[in-house]
């Protein structure tokens, strides 16, 4: 008489076989490069840090009508990046002005420009319409996609 006991059992165990050694290796390393990528993705970006501007003067060029200046320095700890001319905007109660040109000194400025961590420039721009005397402006700078704006000055 056949042990039907030993017969199951034998049948249960032929049926629970492991990983493959090679399959195991490969599922390990498939985990720690996902391990690795996470962190790098999510834990360095915490640890460096960010670019902040702050301005130390600000305000229309004497004698003209459609020129400022504004000094930055960037007090962050990583570069703030400019992409174009449209990223600086004056604009008061009614309406807004986008620079036509940037000046550092004399020198047009070229885009994207890079303002490293620790560093200041004195950018003049050139608007597209006329400051209105009497009237109080607000220049808005957008970098990295942070938006930095200076307090009311008037023209």
């Amino acid at each position: 008489m056949v042990d039907i006991r030993m017969t199951l059992g034998k049948l249960i165990l032929k049926k629970n076989k492991a990983v493959s050694p090679v399959i195991a290796t490969i599922l390990l390393i498939a985990l720690t490069v996902t391990a690795a990528a996470i962190v790098y993705f999510v834990v360095v970006p915490l640890l460096t840090g960010n670019p902040e501007l702050t301005s130390t003067s600000y305000g229309t060029v004497a004698g003209t009508t459609d020129r400022f200046t504004v000094k930055l320095e960037n007090i962050g700890q990583a570069e703030a990046t400019f992409a174009a001319i449209t990223d600086f905007i004056v604009s008061n109660t009614t309406d807004d002005y986008e620079a036509t040109a940037v000046y550092i000194g004399t020198t047009a400025v070229t885009f994207p420009y890079v303002l490293n961590a620790g560093e200041s420039a004195t950018f003049e721009f050139v608007i597209s319409g006329d400051f209105t005397a009497g009237s109080s402006y607000k220049i808005k700078i957008i970098y990295d996609g942070d938006v930095f704006e200076t307090p009311a000055f008037t023209a």
